[in-house]
């Protein structure tokens, strides 16, 4: 696997971490060096077994079959976290009107209620609906459109207890392009480090452009961005490589 490769996936693996940062930035909630150095470690570590993982496969399959089905792999990751980001997005626009007949109030894209008290004032929601929501309050998507959740003291500082949650959020939402990275032969040392860096710098840039600029980058964009970031890697894995 070319290091342009490696780039491109340490990019979409860390655009929600940009988003996460956006958001805090935004929101003026800070994120202190421990708590991004820890949730970095977290998503290199993630990082490090799933690419072991593909690792693992590679060595039963020949190069060509390996090739592909690890391009195959990413690709397939890249379509699948567009889809759900689409999914999401139309539930949350369905959350929306609903609280709009409902009138509960919305000041801002971050400030959604949760699942709870949406449920508490609208009998019609379905158990399934409402176990869907409660998957969603533990994704990091939620972190991007309500950054005081993982707030629990209301201390306006993030700690390294508190972003447990987050940390783990983000490094599952990557862990399929890990395996398939693994697959292609990536390099796993190269991999963990550059995702490592990358996610510091994401969390750290963001912040800053949120915090002085009032910059905003949705769930949506995040989502989508990742994933079509995803599927040109795995084209570029499976023609160029």
């Amino acid at each position: 696997m070319h290091f342009i490769s490696v780039f491109l996936l340490s990019i979409s693996a860390n655009v929600d971490n940009l988003a996460v940062g956006i958001a805090y930035g935004f929101k003026k909630i800070k994120i202190g060096l421990s708590t991004n150095l820890f949730i970095a470690f977290i998503s290199a570590l993630g990082t490090y077994l799933a690419t072991s993982v593909g690792e693992d496969i590679n060595k039963s399959l020949n190069k060509s079959v390996a090739n592909f089905i690890g391009s195959a792999v990413i690709v397939g990751i890249g379509v699948w976290v567009i889809r759900e980001t689409l999914k999401r997005e139309r539930k949350r626009t369905k959350m929306l009107l609903r609280m709009q007949q409902m009138q509960i109030p919305v000041t801002t894209r971050f400030s959604l209620p949760s699942s709870r008290a949406v449920m508490e004032q609208s009998p019609a929601i379905t158990t399934e609906e409402f176990s869907q929501e409660i998957i969603r309050e533990f994704s990091y998507a939620t972190y991007i459109e309500n950054p005081a959740k993982a707030d629990i003291d209301k201390s306006g500082y993030i700690d390294v207890r508190e972003s447990i949650a987050l940390a783990f959020g983000l490094t599952f939402n990557n862990l399929g392009s890990g395996i398939g990275a693994g697959i292609s032969e990536v390099n796993l040392i190269v991999m963990t480090l550059v995702t490592f860096i990358f996610s510091v710098l994401a969390i750290t840039g963001g912040y800053v452009l949120g915090d002085r600029f009032t910059t905003r980058l949705s769930g949506f964009w995040a989502g989508t961005i990742s994933g079509f970031l995803m599927i040109a890697t795995g084209i570029y894995e499976y023609f160029v490589v």
